[in-house]
C-alpha cells in the first residue's frame, strides 16, 4: 500500500473539484486498512473514506488522509429457489453490481441501475429510484470502526 502526499482529488470527485489531500492511499484489504489506523503518522490525522466521489463536493483542501476504498469482490453466501443473498466488497461499482445482478436474473435491484458511486456507500445513502429503495434489500453490513478500529456487523 502506497501513501502518497500533497495528491489532487479532482480524479476522484465527479464534480471535478481539484482540491488536495494532505495524505492520500487507495486500500484493498482490511489489514491495510487497519495498517493505516495504527500508523502513528496518520493516527490522529482526520480521516476522510472516499468511495466513488459522487456524493462529495470538495470546498477546499483536506489536511488529514483520505482513505479511497477499492476493495473488490462479488460472493454468493446462501441460494434457494426463492433468493439469493451476496457478500459484495464496499469498492465495487454501484451500477456494475446491479448489472451483475440483473444478468443472473436475480431481481430487485434493476430500477437502481446506473446511480453512480460503491456499494459500500449504498446503505449509507439508501439509494433508492422507481419506487425501490436499497433498504428493501439490504441484509446486514460488515463494517468497520475507526474509533475502536475493529469489524462490525451492523
Amino acid at each position: 500500500m502506497l501513501v502518497q502526499r500533497s495528491v489532487s482529488l479532482k480524479p476522484f470527485n465527479t464534480f471535478g473539484i481539484d482540491a488536495r489531500a494532505a495524505f492520500y492511499c487507495e486500500i484493498t484489504e482490511e489489514n491495510e486498512l487497519k495498517e493505516i489506523l495504527k500508523n502513528y503518522e496518520f493516527r490522529y490525522l482526520p480521516k476522510l473514506i472516499l468511495g466513488g466521489g459522487s456524493n462529495i463536493l470538495f470546498t477546499k483542501d483536506f489536511e488529514g488522509i483520505v482513505i479511497k476504498v477499492c476493495n473488490k469482490g462479488i460472493e454468493i453466501t446462501e441460494e434457494n429457489k426463492d433468493f439469493v443473498v451476496v457478500k459484495v466488497a464496499a469498492g465495487e461499482d454501484w451500477s456494475e453490481f446491479v448489472n451483475y445482478c440483473v444478468e443472473k436474473n436475480w431481481g430487485g435491484l434493476e430500477n437502481l441501475s446506473l446511480i453512480p458511486g460503491t456499494v459500500g456507500a449504498s446503505p449509507i445513502q439508501n439509494i433508492g429510484a422507481y419506487g425501490v429503495e436499497m433498504k428493501d434489500t439490504f441484509v446486514e453490513l460488515e463494517a468497520f470502526d475507526l474509533s475502536c478500529p475493529r469489524l462490525k456487523t451492523i
